[in-house]
């Protein structure tokens, strides 16, 4: 009898301890923020960035996932952790076309580094250009002079050779993975040199 009532005694103490146990776990869940929110999502989906302000939040996931699917799940959480004031964008972006434009990005930046090396081209700035998927790459460079200043073409045309040279060498042919481009020279005032 005396064992009876210790087994009774353990199995209600084991479930009250299990129901505050599970009433803590509710209760964190249903206080989440916005940024363990999108963590949360971030782990669940294959998400490429994420940005929120004060009344957005902003989503891109790759195109093998269901945009529509997404947005449902983030606004439920938002529902649920009382956060009913975002709006919630989720947009499906061509991984493809994603890392093109993150591999011309860091190329870009290689060849302006490149370009700076020199006194001569200090000044010049990278102007960034849309990347598409089944298009050219245009490498953009700004320069500190105007399209009439005497020896503007010439100095343009140098600055193309020097960026075309770096685009040839082993390893940014190799990074580039064959895409094609063009090289564009824009003046200070925005205008096409060559």
């Amino acid at each position: 009898m005396k064992l009876i009532k210790n087994i009774v005694f353990l199995s209600c103490f084991a479930v009250l301890l299990a129901a505050c146990q599970n009433a803590d776990t509710t209760s964190n869940t249903k206080n989440k923020d916005l940024d363990t929110i999108l963590s949360d999502v971030s782990d669940k989906y294959a998400v490429l960035s994420v940005g929120s302000d004060s009344k957005n939040v902003k989503v891109e996931v790759e195109d093998t996932e269901d945009a529509n699917k997404v947005k449902a799940d983030i606004k439920h959480q938002l529902e649920e952790n009382g956060l009913n004031a975002y709006k919630v964008n989720v947009n499906e972006r061509n991984v493809k076309q994603v890392e093109k434009e993150n591999r011309w990005l860091d190329i870009e930046s290689k060849a302006l580094a490149h370009l700076q090396e020199n006194k001569e081209y200090k000044d010049v700035t990278y102007k960034k250009t849309d990347v598409k998927l089944k298009q050219p790459v245009t490498v953009a460079f700004v320069t500190p002079i105007t399209k009439s200043d005497d020896g503007a073409q010439e100095y343009s045309e140098k600055i193309k050779g020097e960026v075309n040279t770096f685009l040839q060498t082993k390893d940014i042919k190799k990074q580039s993975k064959g895409d094609s481009y063009k090289i564009v020279i824009y003046d200070q005032d925005n205008q096409i040199i060559s």
